[in-house]
């Protein structure tokens, strides 16, 4: 991303709201770290949700948007009916509102039923079952269903998937031309499964049950060096309160199935730092359901973060670091 073109559009877009100079640094730093085409949608999300009832604005906000790379973004009209799109149920991979919410409710109750048969160590996490449990409906598109797993169980995990009908990617320790793939495709998630008739896919995070039921979060992130892929994991250590804080043990009962979920304070206390478009949404509808001392205790209780850097594929194969 171009930091003066960013810049730019940041003072262009400010003029038209309240956005105070702190709010533009904080902006201009997240994009700062996006690719254009990212950048490009979320900044259109957020103008036709800022600016859709007033023309003038709108037309001029999606200018100056396109203006950041005329090259990735499509023109202005073309962008107005893309929006257009999305927003009245008509939404990506041309499924409707209605059938996304189906899929994710079927998807849910037939991966949840699978796991609980196996003895799978996991949670649902993210925005979908905070609405689940606090009986919000489903209001926006999903395009996956986020799941903490443990990764002890990753190959009863496989074998599940596989039998399923969805592809299973395992992307932790890479080889040097699925790196390759991967720096070209980008997928959403170091490990995923996914749909084979759309672009719906469970995506997974990682973590490690320790020995005080307390859970180590493990992130994986990978480059090239001397020919050789090289592995960096992230553990982020939980102790226990901060976990119960963060996982609720209380199963969720839904349809004929159950599972353990993220707690709707944590899930409203991570996206307080993302604020995408669709987290600031989020965070409105789950806002009245926030017990407020339960939050300022997950920010009492944070986590440790340790990096384990420059792991090689010798080390992997020779069975470390698993």
């Amino acid at each position: 991303m171009n930091k003066i073109r960013l810049q730019n559009a940041i003072d262009s877009l400010s003029r038209l709201t309240s956005i105070d100079e702190n709010k533009k640094k904080d902006l201009i730093e997240r994009f700062s770290n996006m690719d254009d085409k990212d950048v490009i949608k979320e900044l259109s999300l957020l103008a036709y949700r800022t600016f859709r009832n007033n023309e003038e604005y709108y037309i001029y906000s999606l200018t100056v948007i396109q203006n950041i790379n005329p090259k990735v973004c499509p023109p202005v009209e073309e962008m107005k009916n893309i929006l257009l799109k999305m927003f009245s149920n008509e939404v990506e991979g041309n499924m409707s509102l209605e059938d996304n919410h189906k899929l994710v409710n079927e998807s849910l109750i037939k991966f949840t039923t699978l796991f609980n048969q196996a003895g799978i160590d996991y949670y649902i996490v993210g925005a979908l079952p905070c609405f689940l449990k606090t009986g919000i409906p489903l209001f926006r598109y999903h395009d996956d269903i986020d799941i903490m797993i443990n990764e002890d169980d990753i190959p009863k995990i496989t074998e599940l998937i596989e039998l399923s009908g969805y592809s299973f990617q395992d992307d932790r320790f890479p080889t040097l031309e699925r790196l390759h793939e991967m720096q070209q495709n980008k997928p959403p998630h170091t490990v995923l499964a996914q749909n084979p008739k759309n672009e719906f896919h469970l995506g997974f995070f990682t973590f490690r049950r320790e020995q005080d039921k307390s859970i180590t979060m493990r992130e994986y992130s990978h480059r090239e060096e001397n020919g050789e892929v090289v592995v960096e994991i992230l553990e982020r250590t939980s102790d226990p309160i901060a976990t119960s804080l963060r996982y609720d043990e209380n199963p969720t009962e839904y349809y004929g199935t159950s599972f353990r979920t993220s707690t709707v304070e944590s899930v409203y206390n991570l996206k307080s730092y993302t604020k995408r478009p669709k987290d600031i949404t989020d965070m409105q509808k789950l806002e009245s359901y926030i017990d407020k001392e339960k939050l300022v205790q997950i920010n009492l209780h944070k986590n440790e973060n340790i990096t384990y850097k420059n792991i090689v594929q010798q080390e992997i194969n020779d069975g470390k670091h698993l």
